[in-house]
């Protein structure tokens, strides 16, 4: 790898360390936003198993409990599902982004980089000249790749933890709005 960057220009260093720091982001937004889901969706699943069980409102550390304990009825309920629905799918969208674009990212690179190669070669120019500066350059869209595959993953992954939550959380709320 240290022998890719001896040989790379500018700007495929340039996109190497974009797609890394993408990487970190990816990795780093799934490890946090899939942490705070789990907790939430326990919580939630405890609510619901209450609620099945007889009990008369939401468990106190539920998304639904504030609004039931106002009292208000179905559209406050509605209303608090509508912000927990929004605020479980924050950050979400930057991981379809990166999963979208990544490879671009990678192919920019790589283009450049073979327009870099061919532009420095002179005549007489043969496949064993050729072959090791586009293998150079491949690196960068295998690079965007490698980024794009876990964030379309965490997207996946916490696009369905975020729909676990809104499901136990609709449930509640039929649960209590069955029994007014």
């Amino acid at each position: 790898m240290f022998e890719w960057f001896d040989h790379a220009g500018f700007v495929a260093i340039i996109v190497m360390a974009v797609l890394f720091l993408l990487f970190f982001f990816t990795i780093w937004k799934y490890i946090y936003r899939s942490a705070i889901l789990k907790s939430w969706f326990r919580r939630e699943s405890l609510s619901l198993k209450a609620l099945l069980s007889g009990a008369d409102q939401p468990s106190f550390d539920s998304t639904l409990y504030p609004c039931v304990r106002q009292g208000l009825g179905v559209p406050l309920m509605k209303a608090c599902y509508e912000s927990a629905l929004k605020e479980s799918t924050s950050g979400i969208t930057s991981l379809s982004a990166i999963a979208s674009t990544a490879p671009f990212i990678g192919l920019f690179g790589t283009i450049v980089s073979i327009l870099q190669a061919f532009s420095g070669f002179k005549e007489g120019v043969t496949l064993s000249i050729v072959a090791p500066a586009i293998s150079e350059a491949l690196v960068v869209t295998a690079a965007g790749i490698f980024v794009a595959v876990p964030a379309y993953w965490a997207h996946l992954f916490l696009k369905r933890k975020a729909y676990e939550i809104a499901n136990a959380l609709k449930i509640q709320i039929d649960i209590l709005t069955s029994r007014n």
